[in-house]
C-alpha cells in the first residue's frame, strides 16, 4: 500500500511524502518514505535508492504505532514541519470497551524535520514529550 502524497519544494529539489505499508489493525506497519526530483514530475528518487537504507522518514516507536499520512509545512521562520497521524498504543481503540475495532483511532502529530547534509528529510520517531512549536505568522 502507497498513499497519502504530499509534495513540497525546497532549495532545487521536489521532495515527495508518502506513506506505505500496512495501514491497519493491531499489525500495522504504516510509515512515512520520501523521494525526491529536480522537476515536480519527476524522474522522482527514493531515499532507499539514493542510500542503499530502508528508506523511511518516520517510523514507529514504544507509544506511536503506524505513522504516516502526511503534509509538510513550513512556518514562518522556514522550519518545515510533518502533520500526520499514528496510532496511540494506549489507546488504539475509539471505544476502549469494544476492541473489534482493532487499532482504528488515528491521533494528529507534529514533528520538526531536519535534513542531512546530502538533503534528505529526517524526523526519526514521533516525539513523545512536549516541543517547540511553529511559528505562525499573525498577518
Amino acid at each position: 500500500l502507497i498513499e497519502g502524497s504530499w509534495v513540497h519544494y525546497r532549495e532545487g529539489w521536489y521532495y515527495l511524502f508518502y506513506s506505505g505499508d500496512n495501514c491497519c489493525g493491531p499489525d500495522a506497519r504504516y510509515a512515512v518514505l520520501a523521494a525526491r526530483a529536480r522537476q515536480p514530475a519527476g524522474p522522482y528518487e527514493t531515499l532507499a535508492t539514493a542510500t542503499g537504507t530502508e528508506g523511511t522518514i518516520l517510523t514507529e516507536n514504544a507509544r506511536w504505532q503506524a505513522p504516516g499520512h502526511n503534509c509538510l509545512v513550513t512556518d514562518a521562520a522556514g522550519q518545515d514541519w510533518l502533520l500526520y497521524h499514528a496510532i496511540d498504543r494506549q489507546q488504539p481503540t475509539y471505544d476502549a470497551i469494544n476492541t473489534e475495532q482493532g487499532n482504528s483511532r488515528r491521533v494528529m502529530l507534529l514533528d520538526k524535520v531536519t535534513y542531512d547534509a546530502a538533503g534528505w528529510p529526517q524526523v526519526g520517531t514521533p516525539t513523545t514529550t512536549p516541543q517547540p512549536a511553529p511559528i505562525v505568522s499573525t498577518r
